[in-house]
């Protein structure tokens, strides 16, 4: 009897599946994501970034759709970039840019220099006259009558064409040629010369060489793949169809694979160029002229303007080198140094107060004073007559005095009060250029005039009497005031003094009273001096008596003079 399986129970199932999901798990995550992708595919970034350069360069290369839809978003988003950083498209196109603004402005520049030499070559001469009347008559500047009157031949422009498409291949302007549209004159000029070669019936080898447009003349020389048209204003040699000549044979042996190959891209004949810059010439008459009158007449005018300016300029150094050698005679100035500046005269120098004054001497030299700027410092000048015009002002000596000066030794002769001889010594050894002063002189005059003046001094007295009154002691003072002054200058000088006081009687009397009458009157005298105050004046009373005669002994008794007290003064100098 067959036994029924037993049913499997919840809990082996969860084990089978623990199993299936610990062996299985991560393929069956892979298989699950990789069948999510397939039922929706999604185009993220993350997806697209890893194909997308390589997208658009297969997509570029089968059409030019992409191009077309990407240009607006392009351009306006370089707008957008060179409004907010204009930095970046200067510094792109700075390299490409600056090269170009120099050239250009090298060639004005050339153009400029050529036309103004013209210019100025031509503005002096009679002609030129005529020319200016045309230029204000045709309204055309005076420098462009110039270049169509002097201009011989020149070569404006050059075309290298391609003879069967008539397509413009290289092209070359001069500096001041206006051009226009290079490749439709070029084509302009193919189709003139294939009309004249199919309406007039020419061969192959008959072609047109030569046509004129006004001013310009069009020479057109003919080769195997291309052709070379000048355009020349003016009337050149023959020997320049030479030239054109030679530089398209050299244009073909330089670049025969490129005329071959040609299917419209012009690159490969940048190179041609500098040919084709050689062939742009430009030479004008060279034929000596006269010289125009009114060159003659401004080449005086020069010539008697510098001759007016020489002989003004020689004049004017003559008046200011007289006007340093005044200077220089001058006492007390000092010229230290001398330049120009310009049309001035810069002065430095050194002036002594009482020296001469430079603006009154620049004056009297016909030099105008505004163009001489002249710096004076003060000093002292040591010559003689300056250093005594100098203590006379400092020493203010009066009328009886007069100074002398030898070498560094001042000297004063004359009389002079005592304040005044006081006061001097130490302002003389104060002056400049002045080591010794001397004086002497003064003092002893001064002491010769005081003695002089006190000799004829008398204290009278009253008959019979040795005694001061009121009015004699005022006599005494006045004596006492001029003693003080010998006393002192006597000191001053190192000299002494002696002074005698004399006193007398008249004759009425007995001649031992009046002896002793005329002692008594000299003690009190000097008494009345104080004599122990002077210290260079040594005192010496005396008295005496005079012997009259028996005639004049009346007559003698009646004169008051004979009542006095005199003095004698004695110096004695210094040793």
């Amino acid at each position: 009897m067959a036994h029924a399986p037993k049913a499997v129970t919840p809990a082996v199932e969860r084990d089978y599946a623990e199993l299936r999901s610990l062996l299985l798990a991560p393929e069956q995550s892979r298989l699950e994501q990789l069948q999510e992708q397939v039922e929706h595919l999604d185009l993220t970034a993350h997806n697209l970034n890893r194909v997308l350069p390589e997208a658009i360069a297969l997509r570029g290369e089968t059409d030019h759709r992409l191009t077309h839809a990407l240009t607006p978003h392009v351009s306006e988003a370089l707008g957008v970039s060179v409004r907010k950083q204009p930095h970046m498209i200067v510094e792109a196109i700075a390299p490409i840019m600056m090269p170009a603004i120099r050239q250009a402005i090298a060639n004005a520049l050339r153009s400029m220099v050529q036309s103004l030499n013209q210019t100025i070559e031509h503005s002096l001469s009679i002609r030129s006259m005529r020319w200016r009347l045309e230029a204000l008559r045709t309204g055309k500047p005076f420098a462009e009558i110039v270049l169509l009157h002097t201009l011989c031949y020149r070569v404006e422009q050059v075309f290298l064409i391609h003879s069967q498409t008539g397509l413009l291949l290289a092209h070359a302007a001069g500096d001041s040629v206006a051009v226009q549209d290079q490749t439709l004159v070029s084509g302009m000029l193919s189709a003139i010369r294939s009309f004249v070669q199919d309406s007039f019936g020419a061969t192959p080898d008959q072609v047109l060489n030569t046509f004129q447009v006004g001013d310009l003349t069009v020479w057109i020389e003919q080769g195997p793949a291309a052709i070379l048209a000048a355009v020349i204003r003016g009337t050149p040699p023959e020997s320049f169809h030479i030239h054109l000549q030679d530089t398209l044979d050299r244009i073909h042996a330089e670049n025969s694979d490129a005329l071959a190959r040609f299917i419209g891209e012009t690159a490969s004949f940048a190179g041609v160029t500098p040919l084709l810059d050689e062939c742009l010439r430009t030479h004008f008459e060279t034929r000596r002229r006269a010289v125009a009158p009114i060159t003659w007449v401004l080449l005086a005018a020069i010539v008697l303007g510098a001759v007016w300016w020489g002989a003004s300029a020689y004049q004017e150094r003559r008046q200011w080198n007289a006007y340093l050698d005044r200077l220089a005679s001058e006492p007390g100035l000092v010229v230290t140094s001398t330049r120009s500046e310009g049309n001035r005269y810069v002065l430095a120098g050194l002036r002594d107060p009482l020296a001469a004054d430079p603006d009154a001497l620049l004056q009297d030299s016909g030099i105008a004073p505004n163009r001489v700027d002249s710096k004076w410092s003060p000093y002292y000048a040591l010559d003689g007559a300056f250093t005594r015009k100098r203590a006379e002002l400092i020493l203010s000596p009066p009328n009886t005095v007069e100074l002398a000066v030898d070498g560094t030794r001042l000297t004063a002769t004359g009389t002079a009060d005592l304040d005044w001889i006081r006061q001097s010594r130490p302002l003389a050894r104060l002056l400049p250029g002045i080591n010794e002063y001397d004086d002497r002189r003064i003092v002893e005059r001064s002491l010769e005039e005081l003695a002089r003046s006190l000799a004829g001094v008398w204290i009278l007295f009253e008959q019979g009497t040795a005694i001061l009154s009121p009015e004699q002691r005022q006599g005494v003072r006045r004596v006492s005031d001029v003693l003080r002054q010998l006393d002192d200058l006597a000191r001053l000088s190192g000299a002494t003094l002696e002074v005698q006081v004399i006193g007398q009687t008249d004759t009425v009397g007995r001649s031992s009273r009046n002896q002793r009458l005329s002692e008594s009157r000299a003690r009190s005298v000097l008494h009345a001096l104080q004599p122990e105050t002077f210290t260079t004046i040594t005192f010496q009373p005396r008295g005496i008596v005079p012997t009259p005669e028996p005639s004049q002994i009346q007559a003698a008794a009646t004169l008051p003079q004979e009542r006095r007290v005199s003095f004698q003064i004695t110096i004695h100098p210094a040793p």
